[in-house]
C-alpha cells in the first residue's frame, strides 16, 4: 500500500494517526511468511525537515528452523516502527565516504508518497533471528539419513570416524583406566 503524506508535508506540526490493518506479507526470498494480518497504529508528524513516523505493529510470522528445517511461528507484539522521512527540499547530508546501500536505490519515500507495505516488510525482516531455532533443545537432522532427530533417534550407526578430538578423548580414557588399575 502507498500512503500519500502530502497533507502532512505541507503543514508544519501537523499530526495524523493511522490504524494499521494490512494483509499478511509473504517474502519467499527471505523465508518469511506472515500468518496473520499486520495490525497496529502509527503517527506521522511534520517536524519541519522530516516527517517523523512512530508506531507499533503486531503480527505472527512463520520461519524455518535452522537445525531441523521445520516451520514454526514467531509472534511479534508491539514491534516498534520508527522512521524519519525527509521532506522535499530538505535533502539529508551525505558524507562523501559513505557507501550507498542497494536498498537506497529505491527509496521508500518519494514525492511525499510512502511505500508502507515495503516499510512493513523491511521492519519484519530485520526482526527475524539470523539463526532461527524452533527451540534451544532442537536436535536438528541426522547428517546421514536426514531424519528429524526431535521425533526420535534414527537407525544410523554412530559415527566411528576418528577426529583429532576423538583421539584426545581416547587418550583421556586410557589415562583414567591406568589411574584406576
Amino acid at each position: 500500500m502507498k500512503l500519500d503524506l502530502s497533507e502532512i508535508a505541507l503543514n508544519l506540526g501537523k499530526r495524523i494517526s493511522y490504524e494499521i490493518d494490512e494483509p499478511p506479507i509473504e517474502d519467499p526470498e527471505m523465508g518469511i511468511r506472515c500468518t496473520k494480518p499486520i495490525t497496529g497504529k502509527v503517527t506521522f508528524t511534520n517536524a519541519g525537515r522530516h516527517i517523523v513516523m512512530r508506531g507499533r505493529i503486531n503480527t505472527t510470522i512463520e520461519v524455518e528452523c535452522a537445525r531441523c528445517l521445520g516451520p514454526y511461528l514467531i509472534e511479534l507484539k508491539d514491534l516498534p516502527l520508527e522512521e524519519e522521512l525527509p521532506l522535499v527540499g530538505h535533502v539529508p547530508e551525505i558524507i562523501e565516504d559513505e557507501e550507498v546501500l542497494e536498498d537506497e536505490n529505491e527509496p521508500l519515500f518519494v514525492e511525499n508518497i510512502l511505500d508502507f507495505t515495503e516499510l512493513l516488510r523491511q521492519t519484519i525482516e530485520v526482526t527475524v533471528p539470523i539463526k532461527a531455532l524452533c527451540s534451544e533443545e532442537c536436535k536438528g537432522l541426522c547428517p546421514h539419513c536426514g531424519k528429524d532427530l526431535n521425533t526420535g533417534p534414527c537407525g544410523c550407526p554412530p559415527d566411528t570416524e576418528t577426529t583429532a578430538f576423538g583421539e584426545l578423548a581416547s587418550l583421556l580414557k586410557e589415562d583414567e583406566q591406568q589411574s584406576e588399575g
